[in-house]
């Protein structure tokens, strides 16, 4: 399997795992304040790191490349825009329904091809426009401008994605010296950080059911980062960008299942829309 078609299986698994993990936080949401759900998926990932640590051939080693990384500064402002993301990603699906937040979510592939040929300088070729076109396009079949959805809080989903996209640009420039769990292990350590300060004014004491959602949420998220941050690693983001848009599959799909939420016709034709983009893609290249 060669590595681009790794990273396109990656950032589908990610987009999966992603839209599951915020199904979960948003009926978490109910009980439990967004930042509190951050800051206990950060506290049980790192809790997991611990209980692993000794397993390690270098346990020491790995302890100090967590407290003092390689290329610090750039690592810790990836996390910490990832921390940024995530509070604000579980926030934006506990105002707004998991399809119309995902769909508002792919704001961040456009992000991305601008990001990509402007930080990064990778070349964005006719054919990833036009596939961002249709996927674009889609997103708008789906949520209709104009009506109930914009509101203030369709500002949240909007930034949530604004800044992971920020966040998926550091961590291709620091690739060369962080790996997956480098970008999985940094971020936990921020959330832990940055958030416990706030935790004595939002805490809210967990039920059992609480904390068990809170578990599987952790273990989901916690694998999609590794999906995304392994998928960045092995190509340009601006050539995964259109892939994002499978989440509002996803999203349709947990919709349905976990909220009784039928999509109607014009989610339908988003979807379509979607695919086509993604069709568009991965159509081959004629030779010469």
């Amino acid at each position: 399997m060669t590595q681009p078609v790794l990273a396109v299986l990656l950032t589908l698994g990610a987009g999966l795992l992603y839209t599951l993990g915020y199904a979960i936080a948003k009926i978490l949401s109910g009980s439990l304040d967004p930042v509190q759900i951050t800051f206990l998926r950060s506290v049980l990932v790192l809790a997991g790191a611990a209980l692993w640590l000794p397993r390690l051939a270098d346990p020491a080693g790995a302890l100090r490349r967590l407290i003092r990384p390689p290329q610090a500064m750039g690592q810790r402002l990836a996390a910490g825009m990832l921390i940024l993301s995530t509070t604000l990603a579980v926030l934006g699906y506990s105002l707004v329904p998991v399809t119309e937040a995902s769909a508002l979510g792919f704001t961040a592939p456009i992000i991305l091809v601008l990001l990509g040929a402007l930080v990064l300088r990778e070349t964005v070729t006719p054919r990833r426009w036009v596939a961002l076109g249709f996927g674009f396009a889609g997103m708008l079949a789906v949520v209709r401008p104009g009506g109930e959805l914009f509101t203030w809080a369709a500002a949240v989903p909007v930034s949530a994605a604004l800044s992971y996209a920020l966040y998926q640009v550091m961590t291709r420039r620091i690739r060369g010296v962080a790996d997956e769990w480098d970008a999985t292990l940094q971020g936990a350590l921020a959330g832990v950080v940055l958030l416990a300060p706030v935790m004595p004014w939002l805490w809210r004491v967990p039920d059992i059911a609480a904390l068990a959602l809170v578990g599987l949420y952790a273990a989901v998220q916690t694998a999609a980062l590794l999906c995304i941050a392994g998928a960045v690693r092995r190509a340009e983001v601006s050539g995964l960008a259109p892939w994002h848009y499978s989440r509002i599959v996803f999203a349709l799909l947990l919709d349905a299942l976990l909220f009784a939420r039928v999509p109607g016709a014009w989610a339908l034709l988003g979807c379509a829309l979607i695919a086509v983009g993604g069709l568009v893609l991965a159509w081959p290249r004629r030779a010469g």
